[in-house]
């Protein structure tokens, strides 16, 4: 056994000096962060002392991650150490600091250029610049280049006396480290770092909406960490500038995809009562239409949402294009289908310059909130709602700390039911989102059991099926409200699901999901009926806007599944499988296999078919590339 308190003296040097080096680390991203305040300091009357000071408290979570990773080296370097006592392998340590202080310097001084002339943090894009050098001091004159290299090399040469400062001298380690310290130090030296990669025991990762706490765009990128950033960046683009689906000639794809999109009439029914009435629209984590009896799924689960289609419109021939929920809101919210690969949630820069719903509406006079029982900083969604201009944004941690929760977060019964308390005092008009939760994996729910049995099937039908109950608490409550009369639900899935059938993902009946409209606002000649017109719910924008007397034309991947001229089309994808539906006709297609995986019977031509969905994902990620 160790003797307590006590260990050899190489590795209680060791300890200390890696103390030393995070504290250097944690004041180093500390100054430049105020750096990068200073030179992009907003306005004094936009932004008080105590609404500043957070930004770098939250900073030091993902820069304690950025050193999990900056620490694998130097934690190689010890444990070779550890194994072969050899004692001047510090040479290297230092080295190792030296060439990454100089690496960070340049990143983080190149952040706040990238910053000052683009609006957004340093990324990938920004690193195609380094092909071309001139292009990167375009926009400074010689003087500022003389400067900026100056100051570059003075404050390079302050860091590392810095560094020695506080590190210390170097370290000369002496013997091997005893074999009952290794099976100790490893493991848990591995663990810390880990630990400290993914920023924490919380159940998400680290990601960019974990320091995400202002409505001020400038202090969430003060947070930021510019090398978390750009290497998650890095990631998300795959080191790859090209189309991977580029398979037609561009000017062809995009006659295609438009003449998908073009209606030969202008008409459509106005549905609705008057053109600006409240708008809560309720995204329903996986509620695939296999679930809803009224949609040709389990009967009995849904008897709630069965009774609201028969009070409501429905429209029945949707599909998802994603299977996750991140995809889900950017399709209901901005219109713009799931892209192979890439989530553009999670993406901060392309997500903003995304067409919004709510900001258009909020162009409009609309107030607007979203409510989640669950943690805002999953996918990014933190920094994805602010951009999109939410005014009140409610998540688990605005519920008292006894409100019951279940793995995701706050049961959705009390999120629904908090909703429509603050609605009450809310001034119309108003756009209120709220996504639920409950029916997610592991389907843990309240209350009595539902639907019986312990398997996944019957645990997401059990979970559905409560679900359904909070769903008419919520109306029931809801119809008692002055501001409901005037107000128009939109309840839809965020995407289909597997089960309960255990669908297979590449079939379009995996992806088949609900847009019901409902609520007295709707005229009485559209109650109780139902829209077949095949769709996705990207098209929900198109479709909502012209019936408040509002343009849709920004929401270029949004149809009017109003307008009967619109076309019969949907799609789908599974990373490298195209999915397509088109009339009666549907196929997957795998880019790997560069063959149809499956396919209906029937498709006459499918050549026609396979070349309007070659060109709609083409143009798509062409799209998703340069936002």
């Amino acid at each position: 056994m160790i003797p307590a308190g006590y260990y050899p003296p190489e590795v209680k040097e060791y300890l200390k000096h890696i103390l030393k080096i995070i504290l250097f680390y944690v004041i180093f991203f500390f100054c430049w962060r105020l750096v990068f305040l200073f030179t992009n300091r907003p306005a004094p009357e936009h932004v008080s002392l105590p609404q500043i000071l957070p930004a770098f408290a939250h900073g030091i979570r993902m820069d304690i991650s950025v050193l999990g990773y900056v620490f694998l080296i130097p934690a190689l370097i010890f444990i070779i150490f550890l194994f072969t006592g050899i004692s001047r392998i510090y040479k290297v340590w230092y080295r190792y600091h030296q060439v990454l202080i100089l690496l960070l310097t340049l990143l983080l001084a190149g952040n706040i250029l990238v910053f000052h002339f683009w609006g957004s943090m340093i990324n990938y894009r920004a690193l195609t610049y380094l092909s071309d050098p001139a292009e990167i001091f375009v926009s400074l004159t010689a003087l500022q280049v003389v400067v900026l290299i100056a100051g570059l090399t003075v404050t390079v040469w302050l860091e590392w006396k810095m560094f020695r400062l506080l590190a210390g001298k170097n370290l000369s380690f002496e013997n091997p480290v005893n074999l009952r310290y290794k099976t100790v130090i490893i493991p848990v030296m591995s663990g810390i770092l880990v630990l400290a990669m993914r920023g924490g025991l919380q159940l998400n990762p680290m990601n960019e909406s974990t320091v995400y706490y202002s409505p001020v765009q400038l202090l969430n990128m003060t947070a930021l960490n510019p090398a978390w950033h750009l290497a998650y960046d890095i990631h998300q683009a795959r080191l790859s500038d090209g189309n991977l689906f580029n398979t037609i000639p561009e000017q062809e794809a995009r006659q295609t995809v438009n003449q998908l999109f073009r209606c030969p009439g202008d008409s459509f029914p106005e549905i609705l009562s008057n053109r600006q009435p409240n708008i809560v629209i309720l995204i329903l984590e996986s509620f695939t239409a296999d679930l809803i009896g009224e949609m040709g799924g389990k009967q009995g689960v849904t008897p709630v949402f069965d009774q609201l289609i028969c009070d409501g419109l429905l429209f029945s021939n949707i599909y998802s294009s994603g299977s996750r929920t991140d995809q889900g809101i950017v399709s209901v919210l901005n219109g713009f289908p799931a892209t192979p690969f890439h989530s553009i949630m999670r993406s901060m820069d392309k997500s903003s310059r995304l067409p919004s719903l709510i900001k258009e509406l909020r162009n409009h006079n609309y107030r607007n909130s979203f409510y989640y029982g669950g943690e805002n900083n999953f996918s990014n969604l933190d920094a994805y709602l602010i951009n999109q201009g939410f005014d009140r944004i409610i998540d688990e941690r605005d519920f008292p700390s006894d409100i019951p929760q279940g793995r995701w977060g706050v049961y959705d019964e009390y999120v629904l039911d908090r909703q429509i308390r603050d609605l009450n005092t809310e001034s119309p008009p108003f756009v209120s989102v709220l996504m639920t939760l409950s029916n997610h994996e592991p389907f843990d729910v309240p209350g009595p059991k539902r639907i019986p049995g312990k398997d996944e099937a019957a645990r997401f039908l059990n979970s559905a099926a409560y679900m359904d109950a909070c769903l008419g608490e919520y109306f029931r409550i809801a119809r008692n409200t002055s501001w409901y009369g005037n107000t128009l639900f939109i309840l839809v899935a965020d995407h289909g699901h597997q089960l309960p059938f255990h669908r297979d993902e590449v079939f379009p009946n995996s992806r088949h999901i609900p847009i019901l409209l409902y609520g007295d606002v709707l005229k009485h000649e559209f109650k109780d009926t139902r829209n077949t017109k095949l769709g996705g719910h990207h098209d929900i924008p198109a479709t909502l806007m012209p019936q408040l007397g509002l343009p849709a034309s920004g929401f270029s991947w949004s149809k009017n599944l109003l307008n009967p001229t619109a076309k019969d089309f949907a799609y789908y994808q599974v990373e490298q499988v195209l999915g397509w539906i088109e009339g009666k006709d549907w196929f997957a297609y795998s880019y790997a296999k560069k063959d149809f995986v499956v396919d209906s019977t029937h498709i006459q031509p499918r050549d026609t078919l396979f070349h309007h969905a070659q060109s709609f994902v083409q143009e798509l990620y062409n799209q998703y590339r340069n936002y």
